[in-house]
């Protein structure tokens, strides 16, 4: 398993009630405490029936959805419930179809019964670097001891990939990180994938969503009823009262493309003002909620105190590794679960399917990674020369370089160039141009020089993932070039409309011959169509 949020530890514990089999868990942090389960807020679409779930994603995300993996989620969504409580785990109903999964109790006693699982073994401060590939498809991985900066190989007979996001590196403002504190949510696992054999779907889907601006704030998402608004401009003026209006609310493509044409008029900055507003319906009254209620009171950034200027960041990444039903990719032995996953939004995320989507398939991965390797003798061969390249190019990032670069100005100039050409809103000559400078930067990977300290060097992480990072920009500008439309987040001025005639079909991203290449697929529609 490869990665600790929640998906990787709900996959660990289902596999491991095989008592026969061993399972690895490496996670770059300690559970709980990295990645991006911990900064969600828990809501989990959890209540109703799946015939109404299933309709409101398929037409939230405009009908790109892979439906048959929406219909499986929306159906197991009662069975990984209740497994959720049987681990211990609150699950505690809201208004509407949802319920709160708090995320930090939640990862808390996973990571306990982790602990207690004899067959189970957590490698926390642990990177992967690479995926590793035999006659038998993916046979294990490359990994790189944080603590010690000591480079080894762990052989496996499958692979279970839930590595999260991508977008919270790739941008300047981003969800990921709240308070400032990056969740290195970079794609590195969907290019691991790629760089495999794996195909990567609809990889230009991005959602971006408001988010605080005053330094203070640091990118907080707050809790559900601040994004109601109102919304207002620099002037007074208010642009939207009432997101309630839009489908996904907050989350809609719609309102955020409306908060993003009125910044370009320069009407700018723009605010939410509930100085005056209610207390917080009772109803989301959560304990661990009020915790953070009181916490964000005592840093003074209070919405009921003061009006809270807003700017536009990334926030999750509705594209990923191709996978079906049983989250098996196109490779033998290699799964993918959680938000590294693709096809289940189609072009938009909306609020509470996310933990859901986290959960679902976490289970289900686990549980189709045992059964896969229960029936599998040994496992491939590993490619020593392929583990001797990757060790050769993690130790070229420590020695010395006749015309170094730092790794900080790079990632610094990457996210720019996706937020001034793969942002909001897109265009053919923007995205050459963005396309052209993300070569550029490629060319100057070869010069990143890092300090020769091999113990917890946080700087030689970044260095490492940052030639993934570029090849996750790459894909997604390239996406975003082949999809001559506008559907979901991805909205094109030069194809400023839907287009269901040309292009009601997923974007397939493939390495063919060690170069990136964009295809298509068409969206199976046998459940729900377009009206028209």
């Amino acid at each position: 398993m490869i990665g600790g949020g929640g998906a990787g530890a709900l996959a660990s514990i289902e596999a491991s009630e095989h008592e026969k089999l061993k399972i690895i868990l490496a996670c770059k942090g300690p559970i709980g405490q990295s990645g991006l389960t911990p900064t969600a807020n828990g809501g989990t679409k959890a209540i109703g029936s799946a015939e109404e779930l299933f309709k409101d994603m398929i037409i939230g995300g405009s009908y790109l959805n892979d439906q048959d993996l929406v219909w499986f989620m929306v159906n197991q969504i009662p069975r990984a419930i209740e497994k959720l409580k049987k681990f211990g785990i609150p699950v505690m109903p809201l208004r509407g179809k949802s319920a709160c999964v708090p995320s930090t109790e939640t990862l808390k006693k996973l990571r306990d019964i982790i602990l207690h699982q004899q067959n189970i073994e957590l490698l926390e401060d642990v990177l992967i670097t690479s995926l590793l590939k035999s006659d038998k498809g993916i046979s294990g991985a490359t990994a790189l001891d944080l603590t010690t900066g000591i480079f080894f190989v762990i052989q496996a007979r499958a692979v279970i990939l839930a590595t999260g996001g991508l977008t919270g590196e790739l941008y300047p403002h981003t969800s990921n990180n709240p308070f400032g504190v990056s969740t290195f949510s970079s794609g590195t696992g969907h290019v691991m994938a790629y760089l495999a054999g794996a195909e990567l779907i609809d990889m230009e889907m991005i959602q971006f969503v408001p988010l605080p601006a005053n330094p203070k704030c640091l990118y907080l998402r707050y809790f559900p009823e601040f994004w109601a608004g109102p919304y207002e401009n620099h002037c007074g003026e208010i642009i939207e009262s009432d997101v309630k209006s839009y489908p996904g609310e907050s989350y809609s493509y719609l309102f955020v493309q409306k908060l993003f044409r009125e910044l370009e008029k320069g009407n700018g900055p723009i605010y939410i003002d509930q100085r005056n507003s209610k207390k917080p319906d009772p109803a989301l009254m959560i304990k661990s909620w009020e915790m953070r209620r009181k916490l964000i009171k005592s840093l003074g950034i209070d919405p009921r105190d003061n009006r809270i200027e807003i700017l536009l960041g990334s926030h999750f990444g509705m594209g990923g590794v191709r996978v079906n039903p049983q989250t098996e990719t196109s490779l033998p032995g290699f799964f993918a679960a959680g938000e590294v996953m693709g096809g289940v939004h189609g072009g938009m995320r909306l609020s509470g399917y996310s933990l859901t989507q986290m959960i679902v398939f976490g289970l289900k991965a686990g549980e189709q990674a045992a059964a896969f390797t229960l029936g599998q003798g040994k496992p491939g061969k590993i490619p020593m020369e392929d583990v001797q390249q990757e060790k050769a190019r993690l130790i070229h990032l420590l020695k010395p370089k006749p015309d170094p670069v730092s790794v900080m100005p790079l990632k610094k100039a990457l996210r720019q160039v996706m937020q001034d050409h793969g942002f909001i809103i897109r265009d053919q000559a923007g995205l050459t141009e963005g396309m052209k400078q993300i070569l550029n930067l490629r060319e100057d990977v070869a010069r990143i020089s890092v300090f020769d300290s091999r113990r917890y060097n946080l700087e030689w992480i970044e260095a490492i993932e940052f030639s993934l990072m570029i090849e996750a920009a790459e894909i997604i500008m390239a996406s975003a070039l082949k999809r001559e439309e506008s559907r979901g987040f991805h909205y094109r001025k030069d194809f400023s409309k839907e287009d269901n005639t040309h292009w009601l079909k997923h974007t397939l991203a493939k390495r063919v011959e060690g170069r990136l290449k964009i295809d298509s697929a068409p969206v199976v529609l046998d459940r729900m169509r377009p009206m028209g």
